[in-house]
């Protein structure tokens, strides 16, 4: 039986954007030009962190002017770089607010901030933690429940040496399958990964645009589209072919919606 095709989203992370930095243009200016070209189109982008590269004025500046090209909405979380150099106020100001609840038909999404000014570890804290419970508490079983935040919930191969997880992980995971999430987002690694904990997926996206890639992996960003069935397929598009490869269908909520 073939299952319809209810929502899509893209998941890009890590684009380090920077006059100075490590930033590779051409691969952001082929991601938007590939995203905005998708049919069907996705409902929304999220940017789960690292937006910038130093967190300095001139990297928001050129970070604003660059991402307004893309047509779909946009919601997004920080990075660790993106709170570098007092870069936390610039992203309130200039960016989005941090900790809001989005909807998008039958997606809810929660950003969230991890990142610790000037520190390359993250953590959410209790106060964030019971905002999991609180926020995702009253939806149905037919909305797809989502968490997004920058840094790594648990160890993604082909990362390197582990390093940098949140420093709650724990605790933030046992919220977040007691909570009935249904999906995390997270960035942070550069590499992309997907894997179910209990009922809950698990999702990183790899760096669009920094030349900080692993390996053979290259740069990329996923595709995320939920079925009628509950089940959702991860795709990673590869920057800058364009060329999408799914990475797995998991079934992350019960029954047709």
């Amino acid at each position: 039986m073939k299952h319809e095709l209810l929502e899509r989203l893209v998941h890009i992370s890590d684009t380090h954007i920077s006059r100075f930095g490590m930033f590779l243009p051409d691969r952001l200016d082929a991601c938007i030009r590939i995203v905005n070209s998708l049919d069907p189109a996705p409902q929304f982008v999220i940017h789960t962190g690292d937006l910038t590269d130093y967190g300095i004025l001139m990297d928001y500046e050129m970070a604003v002017e660059k991402m307004d090209e893309f047509e779909p909405d946009i919601i997004y979380v920080p990075g660790n770089h993106d709170e570098k150099n007092y870069g936390d106020s610039l992203f309130r100001e200039m960016v989005s607010q941090v900790d809001v609840l989005n909807s998008f038909g039958k997606i809810v999404v929660l950003t969230l901030g991890s990142a610790i000014p000037d520190s390359d570890n993250g953590r959410l804290g209790r106060g964030r933690q019971q905002m999991i419970k609180q926020r995702m508490r009253g939806f149905g079983d037919d909305i797809l429940k989502i968490v997004a935040f920058h840094h790594h919930l648990i160890p993604v191969p082909f990362a390197g040496r582990e390093k940098d997880i949140l420093e709650d992980a724990g605790d933030v995971l046992r919220i977040i399958l007691e909570s009935g999430v249904n999906m995390v987002l997270m960035g942070h690694r550069h590499v992309r990964n997907a894997i179910k904990v209990g009922e809950t997926l698990l999702v990183n996206a790899g760096t669009v645009s920094c030349v900080r890639t692993r390996g053979r992996l290259g740069n990329s960003f996923n595709i995320i589209d939920l079925y009628s069935d509950g089940s959702v397929e991860v795709s990673e598009v590869g920057i800058p072919a364009g060329e999408a490869r799914s990475i797995g269908r998991f079934t992350v909520m019960r029954g047709r919606l």
